[in-house]
């Protein structure tokens, strides 16, 4: 079954399509065919969806990812971006490709460095990863986050940025401040994001990394 979906703002997709009742082993082909050429999807228990991302997605995931890039070079926070890797789990029944991800710190980045493929069963999950909310299947998406045991989220809504964290029992919990850089609050991320209305992106960036280098 094929289903398109009605663009409602500037976040939402150009294009949403549904696979149905698909198996495994034809998500794994749909996937190769396509190559480097990927779009935004998310497959849970053979449903396929698969979404042509707007201009509004684009740049807030994009935004959003530089300044990540910006605190971790004021900081000197050893990082490896990951962008949109391609992460699936067999045994999950489960395959996505986030926003943007990254490995932070010395430990995390080591671990990667110099891959040219990431393995979800074998591989550390990523430190960080930023979530645009665009469809239903954002909840699908952050559950996947979970079971793989990424430890912090930055899910856009709206234009708004929330911190999720997870916790010990395994489940994510709103957070005010973010744990990789102790400092950020989710808005105070937010008030830079508005700043979109009045800046490009490279002003507000410079912006932002004066702001980080005043907080330490």
């Amino acid at each position: 079954m094929i289903v398109a979906a009605p663009i409602v703002d500037s976040l939402k997709p150009l294009q949403q399509f549904v696979f149905d009742g698909l198996t495994w082993e034809q998500y794994e082909t749909l996937l190769a065919s396509l190559g480097e050429r990927r779009l935004r999807h998310t497959f849970v228990e053979g449903s396929l969806e698969v979404v042509t991302p707007s201009y509004g997605h684009e740049s807030s995931k994009t935004l959003i990812g530089d300044l990540v890039a910006t605190l971790c070079r004021v900081c000197r926070l050893p990082r490896q971006s990951a962008g949109s890797t391609t992460m699936k789990r067999e045994d999950f029944e489960r395959g996505l490709e986030p926003d943007e991800c990254f490995f932070l710190g010395k430990d995390s980045a080591a671990a990667m460095r110099g891959k040219s493929q990431y393995y979800a069963d074998k591989d550390p999950p990523p430190d960080l990863v930023i979530e645009v909310d665009v469809t239903s299947s954002s909840k699908h998406r952050i559950e996947m986050y979970r079971r793989l045991g990424v430890s912090e989220v930055w899910r856009c809504r709206n234009y708004v940025v929330t911190f999720l964290g997870l916790t010990k029992d395994g489940r994510y919990r709103q957070i005010k401040r973010s744990r990789h850089f102790s400092f950020l609050t989710s808005d105070d991320l937010n008030r830079f994001i508005d700043l979109r209305q009045e800046l490009d992106d490279t002003k507000l960036e410079l912006k932002f990394e004066e702001w980080v280098r005043e907080q330490l």
